[in-house]
């Protein structure tokens, strides 16, 4: 059978849908067993399984042969049925170690499939490769449907389905007994997991250990749990008659202010704000289980504006409405669910008060979330509330610890000084006090459109201590070293940020990372850096041995511009995703749009090329990755503009606008890669094997490459990374052409 006929097109489809749609959904899984930087540590392993598998026939050609296609989508099937029940039933457990190699296993298969199907036919890589890549943008779009129906493990379940179908298109008469019995296991286990869920996580027992194991493993229970494509969110009484609470994937927790413990609760330093000032217009970034929300009515708000980016949080409020007494639900409260900053962008009012209470998580954990991305608390974000404060509005902020404090003291300085005003000046729109009583203290950070007054100083430093709290920084009558100096006049904040031994510089949109206090590389990210260099120098010296054993000279340089084509897609879409995030708001809807229409985008392109423009772009293979290079710079010109105008568009509007401008771009990145398997595939088809994990293995070392240098420099380097890689593709090409002539 040939690999262009359209069984193996189908099945090339089915194969890397199923593939991105299982790592989409152990992303998800993994994020419920583990903190941010070990997930990506973890799934880029995985990863690294396709790069494993695509090599393989490379050393054995007989591994590529037809009959055995089908058996690898067994092997997926199967290895990522045993993958699924590892991780969760053994998720108290702790053995990371084993854990590894049971990742990397379907994703060896799969590389091993696909290097397979493009070694049968390496003339028909250009179908083939539209099919894998229109197959993978398929799964972009469904699998937060599929999240939001099924939740994480029995989306991997159906992932596992996916697999043994893909082997279905692609059976010879000696697997079909093998490819049937994975499918019908597969389903058997989907069906019962569905009716009965026996793959369930033990939320009081995990190895990470998480702030929802604590109030369970004190006789605490969930009573309602909820998975979609954002987080687990889980609803727990604690079982000490303390509140009930809401908890994030384990971790962000938020209480639901009950009648009987409100008392308690107005004691709360993130109550302040509101009673001291008692705002008019209220706008509350990330409400959760409603706290804010009641601090804010308790204040007496005629307005109040709540945006809370997980739907299940106001799900379980609304649910749960006789606890708290419908705080959602009371006519002065507007409940957006949305990105808190993006919807503030495009809100028609201005406001008294904008508030932010640990939105990302509670103090003890906040470690874990080092790596994530925060474009709330970056100078670019502090500028917008302020933009959005009316005449003597303030913004307060809820902290975390004293670091977290201390960061946040520094970007508002930065966002100060964007309005023109000097570190001095700047410390008069400061007020800062702790609540030492809690464990850790809790500080509380307010920053004012107007200097304070002495007079505003003095009543609020009475208030605070009259309740309990510590001031820490009162303008014109207490600054608490090191920042008395700043307020002097002495020094500026900058020389403070120098010669601390953490990194406390105000994050920015382009380094959006607020709780990553590690100066250079964080240390949870150095042993996958350490690995990820070790694959690149191995690269290196199998590419030696490649050009010294190479017939033809012209194919030499090959594998080093797959390396390229695959850092350099895999640098553009990461680029693109965080580009984009705040302009479409959801989280979520950004990653799939962008995603898909990179993956959709590509397989057009790569289809077009096929039908329309092959010879021209055979004898001229260079113009396609040049103007890769050239497309991306211009996107990354153009795209603030556009977005900046546009922001008040809906958000049908907004994700067709990402569509259009992305879409010429994935288009041309879908062409080099299957035009260049054609070509080393007419002289060794054993060769094609090999491009294929080298495009596999640099896709990983790109993604990490990605995330290091959007940590120490921004992500703007991630562009320039990108655009390179592009621009050292076409010099290669160049010099491929000339031995060619040669």
């Amino acid at each position: 059978m040939s690999a262009a006929n359209p069984q193996r097109l189908v099945g090339t489809a089915v194969l890397s849908a199923s593939a991105l749609l299982l790592e989409i959904a152990l992303t998800r899984l993994f994020s419920v067993l583990f903190f941010p930087p070990y997930v990506f540590l973890v799934i880029s392993v995985a990863i690294f399984g396709i790069g494993i598998g695509a090599a393989m026939p490379a050393l054995r050609p007989d591994m590529a042969g037809a009959k055995r296609t089908a058996l690898y989508a067994c092997g997926a099937t199967l290895s990522t049925l045993l993958l699924l029940s590892f991780a969760v039933l053994g998720a108290s457990l702790g053995l990371q170690i084993i854990l590894f190699p049971l990742l990397a296993l379907p994703y060896i298969f799969f590389g091993l499939a696909m290097s397979s199907l493009f070694s049968q036919s390496p003339a028909a890589s250009r179908l083939l490769y539209m099919s894998d890549l229109m197959g993978a943008g398929v799964a972009a779009l469904i699998a937060i449907p599929l999240l939001d129906r099924f939740g994480a493990i029995d989306a991997a379940l159906i992932a596992a389905i996916g697999f043994a179908i893909g082997g279905i298109y692609l059976v010879t008469r000696h697997s079909r007994w093998i490819v049937a019995l994975c499918l019908a296991l597969s389903a058997v286990l989907f069906g019962g997991n569905v009716a009965a869920n026996f793959l369930d996580i033990d939320m009081a027992s995990l190895a990470t250990r998480k702030a929802i194991s604590d109030p369970l493993q004190a006789g605490g229970k969930i009573l309602q749990s909820h998975w979609d494509a954002l987080a687990r969110t889980d609803l727990v009484e604690p079982g000490d008659s303390a509140s009930m609470r809401i908890y994030v994937d384990g971790g962000a927790a938020s209480i639901m202010p009950s009648a009987a413990a409100r008392q308690d609760l107005i004691r709360d330093i993130g109550f302040f704000p509101f009673a001291t000032e008692q705002p008019e217009r209220v706008f509350i970034i990330g409400p959760g289980a409603g706290l804010d929300v009641y601090f804010a009515l308790q204040g007496k708000a005629q307005m109040v504006t709540a945006v809370e980016v997980n739907p299940a949080s106001v799900a379980l409020v609304d649910e749960w409405r006789g606890i708290h007494g419908d705080l959602y639900g009371r006519p002065e409260v507007e409940l957006i669910i949305d990105d808190g900053r993006s919807a503030l962008r495009r809100a028609a009012e201005d406001y008294d008060l904008i508030y932010l209470s640990q939105v990302v998580t509670l103090a003890a954990e906040r470690g874990g979330y080092a790596l994530s991305e925060n474009t709330i608390y970056t100078a670019e974000a502090f500028a917008d509330y302020l933009a959005r404060l009316k005449d003597g509005g303030q913004i307060a902020l809820k902290l975390y610890d004293e670091i977290t404090l201390t960061r946040a003291v520094s970007t508002a300085l930065s966002a100060l000084r964007g309005l023109g005003l000097t570190d001095q000046r700047a410390m008069k729109h400061l007020v800062a006090i702790v609540d030492e009583k809690s464990d850790p203290p809790v500080p509380l950070l307010m920053i004012g459109a107007a200097p304070y007054t002495k007079d505003d100083s003095l009543v609020l430093g009475a208030i605070a201590r009259e309740v309990g709290f510590t001031p820490l920084l009162l303008p014109h009558v207490l600054a608490r070293p090191p920042l008395d100096a700043v307020d002097s006049g002495e020094e500026s904040f900058d020389t403070l940020v120098d010669a601390s031994a953490d990194d406390i510089s105000a994050p920015t949109d382009d380094r959006p990372y607020f709780f990553q206090f590690e100066r250079g590389i964080p240390m949870t990210l150095i042993p996958l850096a350490v690995v990820v260099a070790l694959v690149s120098l191995v690269l290196a010296l199998l590419y030696i041995r490649h050009w010294r054993r190479a017939e033809v000279q012209a194919t030499r340089a090959m594998p080093a511009f797959f390396a390229m084509l695959g850092l350099g897609f895999i640098a553009l879409e990461i680029y693109a995703i965080q580009q984009t995030r705040l302009f479409l708001g959801h989280p979520t809807f950004a990653v799939t749009i962008v995603l898909a229409t990179f993956l959709v985008g590509g397989g057009l392109g790569s289809g077009i090329s096929q039908r329309f423009f092959r010879d021209y772009l055979e004898r001229r293979p260079q113009l396609t990755t040049a103007t890769i290079a050239i497309l991306a710079l211009a996107w990354s010109l153009a795209w603030p503009v556009v977005s900046q105008e546009l922001l008040a568009a809906s958000l049908i509007s907004r994700g067709l606008v990402v569509i259009v401008l992305t879409l010429p771009l994935a288009m041309c990145m879908g062409i080099p890669f299957p035009q260049a398997l054609d070509f080393i595939g007419r002289s060794d088809r054993r060769q094609v094997a090999v491009a294929w994990s080298v495009n596999g293995l640099m896709t990983v070392v790109g993604s990490v490459a990605a995330v290091l240098l959007s940590i120490t420099s921004g992500f703007a380097s991630v562009l320039w990374l990108g655009c390179g890689a592009y621009v050292l593709a076409t010099l290669i090409l160049v010099f491929v052409q000339r031995r060619e002539k040669t």
